[in-house]
């Protein structure tokens, strides 16, 4: 691994930091701007206000950092630390010197008004731009007087060339085929490609080969599952509740299903249904809730005991029949003994030779075999094809708890 996210070009915002410099050259210029910047947790906000913060004193800027969630006003403790920045100690800001404001994602705890400060850093004299970053539904800290300009950026993931680009930094080499489509399952989303790499690099499934680097297993790094479950538990139990029953439905859930699923109606979930959209994890399209991405999904899903899960979808397989439940996906093929056999020896990273060995099977056999599930999920890699049996096989996963 070449580095984290901070000490890595910064990939695929390049319009979002023209507005910036925009903006900050607006406020040397007329005095007060403010920019908020919108977008779900480990989607980049804090990155780009850092590399904000650095184009900013490249303007001349004193940065200054408000507590917005007290009612202490700007001291000169606060002023020392901004004149000490960058390695140079005692530099005293001139009176005429822009101040640019950082606010990063900052939330108060449940039913905390802010208290905003009486009067901006340097004065009305001195020209201020505010930068602040929150996540969506729960509105920005906006600062106190009047604003000359106001922008606001809404962050989305990467487009799949810039994370693309952004794994190759990471990796320092080329990323392998199957490597690159376990990536794309991520959505452009750069937490998870920085925690996915490098989980993997850390548990060894990684291997450099010819100046590739080969994917070994298809497993997740436990360091990505802890990473979503310590995420999981601060959202509400609603919340959790309402994600890993959907994300066990399917890709694309109708709220009606996870209503009826739940003994409830849309309308009680309503409180829950708008936490879950803040969180990024899904974004509703019409009357249903749609999966930032696989990858995601994944991770909610493996958050729930595989007993319980396959309790879920027997519960939900139960009500599509009683009650005419939207089923989320189309039906899998029914595969033999042997051949859930073989998905759970791919799932654990084994190679055509060590199935084989396994099994008592020539290793032509095992092809042959694999040949025939990728052709009967439709697909072209063991990857695709555990994601593919994982969604569309209950029986399988049955089979693995009944195992455990």
């Amino acid at each position: 691994m070449n580095g984290t996210l901070t000490d890595l070009p910064l990939r695929g915002r390049e319009r979002e930091m023209r507005t910036v410099r925009e903006l900050l050259e607006y406020g040397r210029r007329a005095g007060r701007a403010l920019l908020t910047v919108e977008g779900m947790p480990g989607i980049g906000k804090t990155r780009l206000l850092r590399e904000a913060a650095a184009l900013a004193e490249g303007l001349g800027y004193v940065r200054y950092h408000p507590d917005p969630w007290t009612d202490r006003p700007p001291g000169r403790r606060r002023g020392a630390a901004a004149g000490h920045a960058r390695g140079r100690p005692g530099r005293c800001p001139a009176a005429t010197r822009p101040v640019l404001v950082l606010v990063d994602d900052a939330r108060p705890a449940p039913d905390t008004p802010p208290r905003p400060h009486a009067r901006e850093p340097g004065g009305d004299e001195r020209p201020v731009v505010w930068l602040v970053s929150h996540r969506p539904g729960t509105g920005p800290v906006l600062p106190p007087g009047p604003t000359g300009r106001s922008e606001r950026l809404s962050l989305g993931p990467l487009s799949p060339s810039h994370a693309l680009d952004l794994a190759r930094d990471l990796l320092g080499v080329e990323p392998s085929p199957d490597l690159v489509r376990l990536l794309d399952q991520a959505r452009g989303h750069p937490r998870l490609l920085l925690e996915l790499l490098a989980g993997l690099r850390e548990e060894g499934s990684l291997a450099t080969v010819d100046g590739e680097a080969r994917l070994l297993t298809t497993r997740l790094p436990a360091r990505l599952s802890l990473r979503a479950g310590a995420t999981l538990e601060r959202f509400s139990p609603e919340c959790r509740q309402l994600l890993r029953v959907a994300a066990v439905l399917g890709c694309e859930v109708v709220y009606e299903d996870v209503a009826l699923l739940l003994r409830t109606s849309v309308s009680a979930l309503l409180p829950a249904l708008e936490e879950v959209a803040a969180t990024g994890v899904v974004r509703h399209e019409g009357g249903r809730a749609v999966f930032a991405g696989p990858l995601l999904r994944r991770l909610v899903v493996e958050s729930v005991p595989e007993s319980l899960r396959v309790s879920l979808q027997r519960e939900a397989a139960a009500l599509r029949t009683t009650t005419g439940l939207t089923p989320a996906l189309p039906a899998g093929p029914e595969l033999s003994r042997q051949q859930r056999e073989l998905v759970g020896l791919v799932r654990e990273g084994l190679t055509n030779q060590q199935i084989a060995r396994r099994l008592a099977l020539s290793p032509h056999t095992v092809n042959y075999h694999l040949r025939k599930l990728f052709k009967a999920y439709g697909v072209s890699s063991r990857i695709d094809l555990l994601t593919a049996a994982e969604h569309l096989d209950p029986t399988g996963s049955a089979a693995r708890a009944r195992q455990n």
